[in-house]
């Protein structure tokens, strides 16, 4: 018994170090990534005074240094996640006002947004969370489906509801969708895309703070449909 509680304070000790060595990291890069980006935009700025080879590189530049700053912040939400740092602060909002806010906010604004009619008018919800769990499952969608086709609400279980986020794509295969909210999972539609595999993990984390969970299904048709459910919110 001793030695079975040495070994599993040395695993928890281990995966310790190995979070706070991840936050470490992610911290120390922002200073560089931002200066990176702030050069590259300025030579962005000023593309049309460059070869066209010059241009093609600097497109290539461009992307991956967004994807790489991309990576850093999403790796330091979900190192503030794993402390126990982030708190779920719920407030009265009406979905109906808001799914449709967040979906202009980031360029969505002509995906149609349906809210059952069995919703209550207003429900408690984390507002910040919730922003994130839409806004990357619209541009999960947008990255590898052709874009988002419709977003609904619908009440679920116990006072509760599901998110849904269509789309018209390949959809996932059913041995990809067990391991695709885990960190850096990528499904066969993504493994030519540009994507730092963080997103959907992040989808997981806030969906579990409210109670719930996320999970991706057939969508009729063809494509697939990403729900995430939200418990005790009226």
């Amino acid at each position: 018994a001793g030695s079975f509680n040495d070994m599993a304070d040395s695993i928890q000790a281990r995966i310790e170090r190995e979070a706070r060595f991840a936050s470490d990291v992610s911290h120390e890069l922002r200073s560089p990534i931002t200066a990176l980006a702030a050069a590259v935009e300025v030579l962005d700025g000023r593309r049309t005074e460059l070869p066209e080879r010059s241009q093609q590189a600097l497109d290539v530049v461009v992307g991956q240094v967004r994807r790489f700053d991309q990576m850093v912040m999403d790796l330091l939400e979900l190192s503030r996640i794993d402390a126990g740092s982030t708190e779920i602060h719920r407030a009265e909002v009406d979905l109906s006002e808001l799914v449709p806010r967040i979906a202009q906010r980031y360029g969505f604004g002509d995906v149609p947004v349906e809210i059952g009619k069995k919703m209550p008018l207003l429900v408690k919800i984390d507002k910040l969370r919730f922003e994130r769990i839409l806004a990357n499952l619209l541009d999960n969608a947008r990255e590898y489906a052709g874009g988002p086709s419709r977003v609904t609400v619908q009440p679920h279980g116990r006072r509760g509801f599901v998110l849904t986020v269509e789309d018209s794509g390949p959809g996932v295969a059913r041995g990809e969708r067990a391991r695709l909210f885990e960190r850096f999972a990528r499904g066969s539609a993504a493994r030519h895309r540009v994507g730092t595999g963080l997103g959907l993990a992040l989808v997981a984390e806030h969906a579990q703070a409210h109670g719930g969970e996320a999970w991706v299904e057939d969508r009729p048709g063809g494509g697939a449909m990403f729900k995430v459910s939200f418990t005790e919110v009226w």
